[in-house]
């Protein structure tokens, strides 16, 4: 875990904006000091960009194809490993364990250097704004790095204690001991919580102007693709709901604290008003008042489309949602729909997330059944292998045609934080704690999901005398229809101890030439086992020091 710091690294974005020549003259090694970070406000900050940095920009549904949602067509992918049994502590292709280190790494330094600079040299009162908020987007960042390690590798240790990972709280020394254990993981939420509570003494809950040009200069409108309020009450919402599962309800955390949590982020973010249904394509608008935090738009972008676009309009088809996704869909009056059923009278949900055969998109229809051409089963490297095609996140105007003289891109943004999940975050804890109908902080369970349906276009009548364990049912799978492809599916079925759910086959459907007659077949097994609902420790890690595994790693 011992760790050395370069500072080229972590400074060449601030650097790179810098017009000052002398900080362009290098030092006898290359390296800027300490000292001359320190000095330079940019250069200062450059801990905090590099921590940015280290935030995912790009979607790989990885998650979504390692769970039961989805299949990918790529061979050479190392998730088909992973779920044919070969994920262990040696193989964790959606581990986090370097990266985030290293990102807290970069926090911490800040932390313990950040009171020595001066951040505006020209105004006392703003240059304490800057030193306000950028500690507090240290807390909140370092504390969203350390759930990413708590919900990628804690779990029950061989020592048959429920363990996080080890809190690094400050720049480790020579002096220091490195060989650092694991804390409880109670200890590592109530760090992290800790730390989301230090955020929100200085930050917004959204970065908006307000006229007055030195406080906007600091926590303005300019900062909308840095971490906010909003995303950190979120996020004490999805830490105290993972805490208060049933893989981790041993912690000592309930229900009714999940609950609570949520409903302060539903308190400050307006309720249920104002819900709409461009909501449920937020992707394609930054502005979305879905969106609580995503990274900088960028334009002009064609990758996530040449992966997964079927072949028929030039793509690689790789994400194949999977037949079990399918049918989690309800039916449009919100009744289950059956295995196989009809994507007629389906939860319009369905069509704006998957692409099914008979679909109109980019200005034509998507084929797959049998003899249809390149876009059905088996027929080319890029076909799909479930009978269907994703169309969640994907730009439908791109177009990237060879033909074209130069291809047609669209704008991509990676989403951290949006409302929806806040809302599913508070319906699943309240329900638990106090069923359906019973109010915590001014909302109840069933009254979420009414309105989650009532914004998809569905009718609530089935949800009415629904039980605790029905609306259950109901929540769960509105999480899993609501975030799919969100990196969501594979670890709920984990917190909440499915094991069953592990191990079910990813399916697709078989459609014959009349695209009359369907069969839902197997594609492809999942070889999880027991111990697989917690994620492992990385082997290289247990070999420098005595650190406990994860039980079955």
């Amino acid at each position: 875990m011992k760790t050395r710091i370069s500072l080229i690294a972590v400074l060449f974005f601030s650097l790179v904006f810098s017009g000052c020549q002398e900080y362009l003259e290098p030092n006898d090694d290359n390296r800027l000091t300490l000292d001359v970070v320190l000095a330079n406000p940019e250069f200062a900050e450059g801990f905090i960009m590099k921590a940015y940095k280290g935030l995912p920009t790009n979607y790989n549904f990885n998650e979504a194809v390692a769970s039961d949602d989805a299949v990918t067509n790529d061979p050479a992918s190392n998730i088909v490993s992973m779920v044919n049994g070969g994920w262990n502590a040696q193989n964790n292709p959606i581990g986090t364990w370097g990266g985030a280190y290293e990102s807290i790494l970069y926090i911490n330094t800040f932390l313990e250097n950040m009171d020595g600079v001066e951040w505006s040299w020209e105004n006392t009162m703003q240059n304490e704004l800057f030193a306000k908020k950028l500690r507090s987007e240290a807390h909140a960042l370092r504390a969203w790095y350390n759930f990413m390690l708590l919900q990628k590798h804690s779990g029950v240790g061989t020592n048959g204690e429920l363990l996080g990972f080890p809190i690094v709280d400050k720049v480790l020394s020579q002096d220091d001991n490195y060989e650092i254990p694991r804390s409880s993981f109670a200890d590592c939420v109530n760090f992290i919580l800790a730390d989301c509570d230090e955020a929100l003494k200085n930050l917004p809950n959204k970065w908006e102007d307000t006229g007055d040009v030195l406080v906007d200069q600091v926590n303005g409108a300019r900062n909308t693709n840095r971490i906010n309020g909003l995303a950190v009450r979120l996020l004490k919402s999805r830490v105290a709901l993972y805490a208060a599962s049933p893989s981790y309800s041993t912690s000592g955390f309930t229900m009714q604290e999940a609950a609570q949590m949520a409903a302060d982020v539903l308190n400050n973010n307006g309720g249920l008003d104002g819900l709409k249904g461009s909501d449920l394509e937020f992707y394609n608008d930054p502005s979305s008042s879905e969106i609580i935090w995503a990274s900088a738009r960028l334009t002009n972008q064609t990758n996530w489309e040449r992966d997964n676009f079927p072949p028929s309009l030039f793509g690689e088809g790789k994400t194949g949602p999977s037949q079990n996704l399918v049918d989690a869909f309800p039916m449009a009056d919100g009744t289950p729909a059956e295995t196989g059923a009809s994507y007629e009278n389906r939860d319009p949900r369905l069509g704006k997330y998957i692409l099914y055969n008979g679909a109109s998109y980019h200005g034509g229809t998507i084929y797959t059944y049998s003899g249809s051409g390149i876009d059905a089963p088996g027929i080319d490297k890029y076909s799909t292998k479930t009978g269907y095609y994703l169309r969640k996140f994907l730009q439908e105007g791109v177009d990237i045609d060879p033909a074209l003289s130069s291809p047609v891109g669209g704008q991509h943004f990676y989403t951290y934080a949006r409302y929806t999940e806040a809302l599913l975050n508070f319906a699943e804890a309240a329900n638990e704690a106090v069923g359906p109908n019973d109010v915590i902080g001014g909302f109840a369970a069933v009254q979420i999901i009414e309105a989650l349906w009532h914004r998809a276009g569905i009718p609530n009548t089935y949800l009415a005398g629904l039980d605790q364990a029905g609306l259950r049912e109901v929540i769960r799978n509105e999480r899993r229809i609501e975030l799919c492809f969100e990196g969501h599916r594979f670890w709920d079925i984990r917190r909440w101890g499915l094991t069953n759910v592990l191990k079910e086959t990813a399916t697709g459907i078989s459609i014959a030439p009349d695209q009359v007659s369907m069969s839902v077949v197997n594609v492809e097994g999942r070889n999880y086992d027991a111990h697989h609902i917690f994620g492992p420790v990385p082997y290289n890690e247990t070999l420098k020091y005595d650190l406990i595994q994860n039980e079955g790693y």
